[in-house]
């Protein structure tokens, strides 16, 4: 029952943290907005949805592999909850070394009086996001397979 539990709670996990990034993929593209309201939207971001979304990431991750560990028995299972694993792990590589310091360079930024860069800086956010949200969608799928291969299965 313990495994079914945790495999149940990485695919939820899975299902927040890519559902989130789908959101964030529409609301926060930097085309079509003034440089003020972009660095405004993107400073009230770094403080109040950046923490609990890094946070559900690190949690889709680990549960993932816990929820392949607890299906080790079951290979192939275990090998797509390894790979949703491996999945949502490099989409927090990506958001450490690609996302987070063009936001924290973002958030130094005047409102008032952005820099003249700020578009091509913003792209590259996007891109970095964009790429991300491909593994978390990937990770989402390969979890969700998961539940038809596991043995005694949700159904």
């Amino acid at each position: 029952m313990i495994r079914r539990i945790i495999h149940f709670l990485a695919v939820c996990a899975a299902g927040l943290i890519t559902g989130g990034q789908y959101v964030v993929s529409f609301d926060y593209r930097g085309s079509g907005m003034s440089a003020q309201f972009y660095t405004e939207k993107m400073q009230y971001a770094i403080h109040h949805i950046g923490t609990p979304l890094f946070a559900m990431l690190i949690t889709a991750t680990l549960l993932a592999f816990a929820a392949a560990i607890a299906n080790r028995l079951d290979r192939r299972t275990a090998f797509l909850l390894v790979g949703s694993g491996v999945c949502f792990l490099a989409g927090g590589v990506i958001t450490a070394f690609g996302n987070i310091p063009l936001l924290d360079m973002m958030d130094t930024w005047n409102v008032s009086s952005p820099p003249a860069e700020w578009q091509s800086i913003a792209d590259r956010w996007y891109l970095f996001h964009s790429v991300r949200l491909g593994f978390d969608l990937s990770g989402l799928l390969l979890s969700v397979l998961s539940t038809f291969t596991a043995r005694n299965s949700f159904a």
